[in-house]
């Protein structure tokens, strides 16, 4: 599907948000006998062989079978790719279509994102036929620290990152920590600078507020959010063990 304003969302008037959202279930770390049978390989090295998953650091940069909605290579690191097969899957059995990337990582010079999709782990996306909302739900139960972002700032879209392991009483350093560099606003400047320099929208995402500039306070973003987001973290392990059991 190719749109008409590419890397910067949808077109189409905001979307309205329901009164109490229902509880959204993680599903991204269970692998049930049916859905093993049906993974596909569809992450592969740049050069487009076949990965050695056991092998192949998280940090390598690999690419997805799959273009964006311009037709560009989406890429990144092995655990942003593995993810976004894996939310590709979930929305799949859950909704009918899959996911569609509307902005990937590594994809610099688009002023409006500031710098977040420059390096590693931050991509713009959505799922045809669902509903924004039910969509920002969907992804946040399933490792994606993301928002709905929508007109008049955006397009529509959902504007999101994988989140990297959990790790000492900072989130913002978590991906500096597991070896990850991702643009300056997504982290702070941790994984670039080795400090913070700025705003961290991991951190927002964290405290609830809304990842954007002068709107960091916590709790300020009322929309659904995992009441255990640690527990939506992608088990990148669990992946690749479940790739290699359907592969027997």
């Amino acid at each position: 599907m190719t749109i008409p304003f590419p890397d910067h969302g949808m077109p189409g008037a905001a979307e309205a948000r329901r009164g109490v959202e229902a509880v959204e279930p993680t599903l991204l770390n269970d692998y049930p006998e049916q859905l093993a049978g049906g993974l596909t390989l569809d992450v592969v090295s740049l050069n487009g062989s076949v990965l050695d998953l056991v092998a192949t650091l998280p940090t390598v940069i690999v690419k997805w079978t799959h273009k964006d909605t311009s037709g560009r290579t989406v890429k990144g690191s092995l655990r942003h790719i593995c993810h976004l097969s894996r939310l590709n899957e979930l929305a799949t059995s859950t909704f009918g279509h899959g996911i569609e990337i509307i902005q990937p990582a590594f994809n610099t010079g688009v002023a409006a994102s500031a710098g977040t999709h420059d390096l590693d782990m931050c991509i713009d996306l959505h799922i045809r036929g669902v509903g924004w909302w039910d969509q920002q739900r969907f992804f946040r139960a399933n490792g994606l620290g993301c928002w709905y972002r929508h007109p008049p700032a955006f397009g529509n879209h959902i504007h999101g990152f994988t989140l990297p392991p959990r790790e000492g009483s900072d989130v913002s350093d978590d991906f500096k920590m597991a070896g990850f560099k991702v643009g300056r606003y997504v982290d702070g400047g941790w994984s670039t600078q080795g400090r913070k320099t700025t705003s961290s929208q991991i951190a927002d995402y964290y405290h609830h507020a809304f990842g954007l500039a002068g709107k960091h306070t916590r709790n300020s973003d009322t929309s659904w959010f995992p009441p255990d987001i640690p527990a939506t973290i992608f088990d990148l392990d669990a992946y690749i063990r479940a790739r290699l059991k359907a592969l027997v």
